[in-house]
C-alpha cells in the first residue's frame, strides 16, 4: 500500500508562521518609525509656518510693541493651527532679537484653555 505525503507537516507550517511573524514585527516597528518621523516633521513645518506669522505681526506691529515678545494669541489663528500632530496644543511665544525669531515653550501662555482636535 503507498502512503500519500503530498502535504506539510506540522513543523513546516509553524516555522512558516513564525518567520511571517519575524517579517511582520520588523514590518511594524518600521512604519511605527516611520510615523513618529512624520510626525516630527510636521511639527517642525507647523512651527515654521507660525514663525512666519509671527514675523508678518512683527512687522506690521513693531513700532507699538512693548516687549520682544509675540505669543501665540497674539496672531489670532484657529484653534486648528495651534496643534502638534499628536494633538497636543502648541503653547509658547516667539523671542524677536535682531529679526531672529525663537519659538519658546510655554505652557502657562495657553491660559489653561484645553484645545481639543475633537470638538
Amino acid at each position: 500500500m503507498k502512503k500519500n505525503n503530498k502535504g506539510f507537516t506540522l513543523i513546516e507550517l509553524l516555522a512558516v508562521v513564525v518567520i511571517l511573524l519575524a517579517i511582520s514585527v520588523i514590518a511594524l516597528s518600521s512604519i511605527g518609525a516611520a510615523i513618529e518621523r512624520n510626525r516630527k516633521r510636521q511639527d517642525d513645518v507647523k512651527i515654521e509656518t507660525l514663525r512666519k506669522y509671527a514675523e508678518l505681526y512683527y512687522d506690521q506691529h513693531k513700532n507699538t510693541m512693548y516687549e520682544n515678545k509675540i505669543y501665540l494669541s497674539d496672531l489670532n489663528l484657529a484653534d486648528s493651527e495651534l496643534i502638534y500632530a499628536n494633538g497636543d496644543p502648541i503653547c509658547g511665544y516667539f523671542e524677536v532679537s535682531s529679526n531672529d525669531f525663537v519659538f519658546k515653550e510655554d505652557l502657562s501662555s495657553c491660559h489653561g484653555e484645553n484645545i481639543n482636535v475633537n470638538d
